[in-house]
């Protein structure tokens, strides 16, 4: 009877355990992620053969995935199939607990970390550092995150490594409102652009940027190769008398690209004193005598010759008239350039040029080296390179000719050729291509302009002597500098004096003694303004442009003069002010950024920070939050989305062996194992974003335990009362 009541006493404790597991239960069935509780029953030991009662042999959590609510909210996130969030107590002394929770019900804590509920920070893969030096790609080394005024989104990817994610984002301030049309009485056959051509130009290589995205999204194992640029001439004289038939209204050049018809009509253009002694000047006299090809009369003899008679005036005007053949000739290849340059199908650039190797060839070298070039004897042979402004993207010429009208009318064909194939690259390389095309037409290069008449005025008879120099960014020092300089550091700035020039006879070959002493100026640290920028003539005018690499870069030039012979001597430099009505950008005179991210997945976990200005991304500090089924988290701003961490699922060899602390919170023991993490979590089912994992709580099958409980206990009341009333009948009977 005594051992009957110390059992009674058990089942009553044992089911006392029960109903309070139970109540645990029905308390937390609104609880997200809750996993319900399970007592485990056992029977205690025996005395021969008879039992001494119960015993709550385990209380565990059982583990299965509950219900999902669809919530709609951003931050919400439940875990499909096994695992768990991982989460950091960070406390005021600087330490750290990490517990493990199915309740994915986040936010964005002060901090700008995602966070629990109850402040705790969520672990993962976070964003790594971003290097400005080789993350970022500016046009303008003063930015190197997205400002408010980057307003238009180029293209993003986000594209997935084997071990880290990438993201490749590029945006644009608003070129729309900065491109203006070149100036086309300084750059009309030397790559005149419209503001109309210039944006059709950008929305190509644009297009053509995002697709070189996506396939290295496809597939980013690809080898990586660079695209190369289509480079073509076209040469409208054939060498062999008659080389050209231009020279009269009605006349008109062909060109065909692509199927597309390039027609222009003869240029009658009349000439001015100034510029037949310049083109008389400008052809060569050596080794065959080009003036005397044209049969052109020395001007000052024309100007010279008497006009008394009727047939003298007819003689004058005929040699004239000669000088405006070839200038119409000119002035024609010249709005043929700017046609191709502004087609409506963009993507191309002409110019005028000649073979740097054979300048005065009148025939195409497929060997040849062509550059730009505007001088009245180089374009009077006709030749016009063409560029694709794509990397990779191909045109085709089928025809060249020019036609003469009239009763002596006639064709005759021209040439073409490739020096420069077009080729399509591959993987980042590619994409580095297509950047660098888009960057340059967002951008352009700098052009600062001086004419003749700012270069001369008005001195009469006075020596001018010019000195140039100039400050501009140097990225490999980054940092502003002086050129020329004297090589300290930081360098100071030394100036180097040009020829000096008669301004009376201020022609195109002075222009290039100016040319050549900025290009060539080199100090014995060997500082040179040629290695940051180029001089040259275009049409006439004294033109600064960045070099090709480093197009995007700004300079303050500052070029003076003295006039030495001048009465009395001046010994003050003037400082020549650039032409503002003809200076500006090759490009749209935008600013370009490219910025790549990057999520390592080998790296140690962290907090996972979501404010793109602390992830120096962007100066807005909120986007767009989302996380995809691997736990991926994007946020999307300004049209652009960027992968800025990577929630990190943990599992265990025995989820049971996990101790509830409170709080929706697990921690590990020895018997459960440390937590088991994979790439991309692909050990797990993955996530599922603005959902909630339900408690796992069933409240009607607690109500029957419930009673199934009550019951039992009542029952072992029962028993402890019997065994009470037997003991007490057995004392009395002693009695």
């Amino acid at each position: 009877m005594i051992g009957a009541l110390w059992t009674g006493i058990s089942g009553l404790a044992s089911h006392q355990t029960a109903l309070d597991n139970e109540s645990n239960n029905i308390a937390n069935v609104n609880t997200v992620g809750y996993k319900s509780g399970r007592v485990s029953f056992a029977d205690q030991v025996y005395q021969n053969s008879i039992g001494k009662g119960s015993f709550v042999q385990d209380a565990e959590k059982i583990f299965e995935t509950g219900a999902f609510k669809v919530t709609g909210v951003p931050y919400d996130v439940a875990l499909q199939g096994d695992g768990f969030f991982t989460v950091v107590n960070k406390n005021t002394l600087g330490t750290a607990e990490t517990f493990y929770t199915r309740a994915g019900n986040f936010r964005m804590g002060e901090s700008g970390t995602l966070q629990t509920a109850d402040g705790f920070e969520v672990q993962g893969w976070a964003m790594s550092s971003i290097d400005t030096k080789n993350d970022v790609k500016s046009t303008n080394h003063n930015v190197n995150r997205f400002t408010d005024d980057f307003t238009q989104a180029m293209g993003s990817r986000i594209i997935r490594h084997a071990d880290y994610i990438e993201t490749i984002a590029a945006k644009a301030t608003n070129y729309n409102e900065t491109a203006q049309s070149d100036s086309q009485s300084i750059f009309t056959g030397a790559g005149y652009k419209t503001k109309a051509s210039k944006l059709k130009d950008i929305e190509l290589a644009q297009k053509h940027y995002e697709e070189m995205l996506q396939k290295y999204k496809d597939d980013p194992n690809q080898p990586s190769a660079g695209s190369t640029t289509q480079v073509s001439q076209i040469n409208f004289k054939t060498g062999v008398p008659p080389d050209s038939v231009l020279g009269k209204e009605g006349d008109k050049l062909l060109v065909v690209i692509n199927g597309t018809n390039y027609n222009i009509n003869y240029q009658v253009t009349k000439t001015t004193p100034d510029w037949r002694a310049e083109l008389w000047d400008s052809l060569p006299t050596t080794p065959v005598d080009e003036r005397d090809l044209y049969d052109l009369e020395n001007p000052a003899l024309i100007e010279a010759m008497p006009t008394a008679t009727e047939a003298e005036r007819a003689a004058k005007d005929a040699e004239i008239a000669k000088y405006d053949r070839l200038a119409g000739r000119i002035n024609t290849y010249k709005a043929m350039a700017d046609e191709i340059s502004n087609s409506s199908r963009g993507g191309m650039v002409a110019y005028m040029a000649k073979d740097r190797l054979n300048p005065t060839s009148d025939v195409l070298d497929p060997n040849g080296l062509y550059d730009e070039s505007t001088s009245l004897a180089d374009m009077l042979r006709g030749v016009i390179q063409i560029k694709s402004l794509v990397p990779g993207q191909e045109f085709k010429i089928t025809e060249i000719s020019e036609t003469s009208t009239g009763n002596t009318g006639s064709t005759i064909k021209g040439s073409f050729q490739t020096t420069a194939e077009a080729v399509q690259g591959s993987g980042k390389a590619a994409i580095d291509s297509a950047q660098d095309a888009l960057a340059r037409l967002v951008s352009g290069k700098q052009q600062s302009v001086y004419t003749t008449q700012d270069l001369y005025g008005a001195l009469g008879s006075a020596t001018r002597e010019y000195e140039f120099s100039m400050t501009i960014y140097d990225k490999d020092l980054d940092m502003i500098i002086p050129v020329p300089n004297d090589g300290g550091t930081p360098p100071q700035a030394i100036t180097i004096p040009s020829n000096a020039v008669p301004p009376s006879t201020l022609t195109g070959n002075d222009l290039n003694d100016i040319v050549d002493a900025i290009n060539n100026s080199r100090t014995a640290s060997g500082a040179q303004i040629g290695d940051y920028l180029v001089a040259k003539i275009v049409n006439g005018n004294l033109v600064l442009e960045t070099n090709d690499n480093n197009f995007d870069v700004e300079f303050d030039a500052k070029l003076t003069y003295t006039d030495t012979g001048s009465v009395p001597p001046v010994t003050t430099p003037t400082l020549i002010e650039v032409n503002q009505d003809y200076s500006g950008r090759k490009g749209a005179g935008a600013e370009f950024m490219e910025i790549v991210t990057r999520v390592d997945q080998s790296a140690n976990q962290s907090s996972l920070q979501l404010r793109l200005d602390a992830l120096n991304i962007s100066d807005n500090k909120f986007g767009e939050f989302s996380v995809d089924s691997t736990g991926l988290i994007t946020i999307k701003e300004g049209g652009v989305e960027y992968a800025v961490g990577q929630l990190s699922i943990a599992r265990f060899t025995n989820n049971r062996g996990l101790e509830a602390v409170g709080g929706n919170n697990f921690q590990k023991t020895q018997e459960s194992g440390s937590a088991i993490y994979s790439i991309n979590n692909n050990n797990t089912d993955g996530v599922k974003g603005q959902a909630l994992e339900l408690s796992k709580a069933d409240l009607s099958e607690s109500l029957v335990n419930l009673m199934v409980f009550q019951r039992a206990f009542e029952a072992n009341a029962k028993s402890i009362t019997t065994s009470d009333e037997l003991l007490s009948t057995l004392i009395n009977l002693k009695r």
